[in-house]
């Protein structure tokens, strides 16, 4: 895991209070997330959540998988408002 995933799990840990396989699955999920489309672009959450979920690659995931993506990428903004 990179500095900043590291970082980010940490922060999950401490702050979000996640236990620590919580916190593995959110920082899997933001990998996804940042595969089907980069998340470290200067957007607000609004708008960088309505071009995430406009992506093919996101419309064919099930509903599941798109409320957790969208969780990890709300609260990796939350951890790193900056981008």
């Amino acid at each position: 895991m990179n500095e900043e995933y590291t970082a980010f799990h940490e922060w999950l840990i401490s702050v979000k209070s996640l236990t620590k396989d919580s916190a593995d699955d959110v920082v899997s999920r933001i990998k996804r997330a940042k595969s089907i489309m980069e998340i470290d672009v200067p957007l607000d959450i609004d708008t960088l959540l309505f071009h995430f979920t406009g992506k093919p690659a996101f419309k064919v995931l099930t509903i599941t998988v798109k409320s957790q993506l969208k969780r990890a990428i709300k609260l990796y903004k939350e951890f790193n408002p900056k981008i």
